[in-house]
């Protein structure tokens, strides 16, 4: 075993670390052969996994059922129709601090302008594990003298565009660069994201529904994945070559969802109330192809649309949630939008999610909006 081998190895195991969900249930590093109990399944078996963490603080706050009732920068990463509404720029960034002594971050930047009848989007994604001992056989802790370290780190990059074909009915859709890997070994890919949002008419319903992540597959390419060969023993000749690794795919998923506008505005299910109250609620099936279906409930309630209270409760349905299934996806944040004149407001958000042995997710958000 070389040092690059055990670097990699390490690295996947920041991938488990950064997406839990792709290593549950035994199916990924170390995890128990296959049994009766235990039947096998293909997580563990998809790249880019930090694609399957959600983004923004709204979002995470309710437990990622938002397809329905998504606007702004953020959109772009749960239903790309979601920016079709917007009639001028607007900007999103959030700070993802992900389980609480991993130092694992993850920062989300996202814009969109009108753009030929409809509105174009742009997003850039990216997840960082922090410095890690670089380890061998000798020094599986590390070397304490040179000291050397690596980084795991995944980027998505995107463009987008959505258009609202009536007034009920909004469609968009995207396409992602994306990069994983470590210095000695990097995989891409290039992947498509296509969604809907319709808004029935009936009680403030509204449908939405997307696809993630369709695209091909990847192979790892570097000097993790080399190997010198000796090829004439007598004049001490070697000649490096690279070794077959196999095909990674992207995490496809597909999600639906359900929100109501339950009161505030005209057509809600409670119809308008005096006092600037809103309330939001909407439920949403993730479908990953890596993955248990998972369902996910949230609601919003907010005040004058200034101050705002969320909350969320995601069930993974998988071994994660056994010591205790109350707590372990639940979420919940605050927000305050404050208006700068023009029609336009800032706002400011923050989002908790529990998540059992990991600790926890805290979520930092900043948009200029409507």
């Amino acid at each position: 075993m070389n040092r690059y081998f055990t670097t990699s190895v390490l690295a996947a195991a920041i991938v488990a670390a950064a997406a839990p969900e792709a290593f549950a249930q035994g199916g990924g590093i170390g995890g128990e052969l296959p049994q009766p109990e235990n039947p096998p399944t293909r997580q563990g078996t998809r790249g880019a996994n930090f694609l399957e963490i959600g983004i923004g603080a709204r979002g995470n706050a309710m437990a990622g059922a938002v397809a329905s009732f998504i606007d702004g920068g953020t959109a772009l990463y749960w239903n790309p129709a979601g920016i079709a509404g917007e009639e001028s720029f607007t900007l999103a960034a959030t700070r993802q601090n992900l389980y609480q002594g991993l130092d694992i971050t993850q920062n989300y930047a996202a814009a969109a302008i009108p753009f030929f009848g409809g509105v174009a989007g742009a997003s850039f994604n990216s997840l960082n594990s922090g410095d890690i001992p670089r380890a061998d056989e000798d020094d599986p802790f590390g070397d304490p003298v040179t000291g050397q370290t690596f980084e795991w780190t995944s980027t998505a990059i995107s463009l987008a565009y959505a258009r609202r074909l009536t007034d009920r009915l909004d469609v968009g859709a995207q396409g992602r660069y994306i990069t994983e890997g470590i210095s000695d070994a990097q995989l891409s890919w290039v992947g498509l994201d296509f969604g809907t949002q319709f808004r029935t008419g009936i009680y403030g319903l509204v449908v939405g529904a997307s696809i993630q992540n369709v695209g091909g597959s990847s192979r790892a390419t570097g000097q993790a994945v080399q190997q010198a060969v000796d090829t004439d023993e007598f004049l001490n000749r070697t000649q490096r070559v690279s070794l077959v690794t196999r095909d990674t795919d992207l995490p496809t998923m597909y999600r639906f969802s359900v929100g109501a506008d339950v009161m505030g505005r005209v057509g809600s299910i409670l119809g308008q109330r005096n006092g600037g109250h809103s309330l939001l609620a909407e439920v949403a099936v993730a479908d990953a192809i890596d993955t248990d279906v998972q369902l996910a409930l949230g609601a919003e309630y907010g005040f004058r649309n200034i101050a705002f209270v969320r909350g969320g409760k995601r069930f993974y349905n998988d071994d994660r949630a056994t010591e205790d299934p109350g707590l372990y996806g639940l979420s919940g944040g605050l927000g305050v939008r404050l208006p700068i004149g023009g029609g336009r407001a800032v706002r400011f958000d923050y989002a908790y999610t529990a998540m059992g042995e990991l600790d926890n997710m805290q979520v930092f958000s900043f948009e200029l909006t409507r």
